[in-house]
């Protein structure tokens, strides 16, 4: 498992990493059909941050579960803090692409 939790802890510094460079503002590393159609890029980038930034907390809890847990049960409750922490970062994500898409007026 400690290969598993170096993995956890490089992927959680890239993500915190970019959700920092996000919550400034910084929207550079950002595209895609909802950013090119928003007014707000900015505000966008902002939002954007807050879940992701989420989401490197939870790699970085997960790599230290997974090193300090011993046997087949932390490979178990890795697994699941890390699938309960995709999914709710992936619905918060998802509220905030609602909130900033521009709909179409037919």
């Amino acid at each position: 498992m400690l290969i598993f939790s170096i993995i956890m802890w490089f992927c959680s510094a890239v993500t915190i990493i970019l959700a920092v460079t996000l919550l400034r503002g910084n929207y550079a590393s950002m595209h895609g059909k909802v950013f090119d159609g928003t007014e707000d890029k900015e505000g966008y980038a902002k939002a954007m941050g807050g879940p992701a930034l989420f989401l490197g907390c939870g790699m970085l809890v997960v790599g230290i579960l997974a090193s300090s847990l011993k046997g087949l049960y932390s490979i178990i409750i890795s697994a699941a803090f890390l699938l309960l922490t995709v999914i709710a970062a992936g619905l918060w994500f998802s509220k905030i692409q609602k909130k900033y898409s521009v709909k179409a007026d037919l």
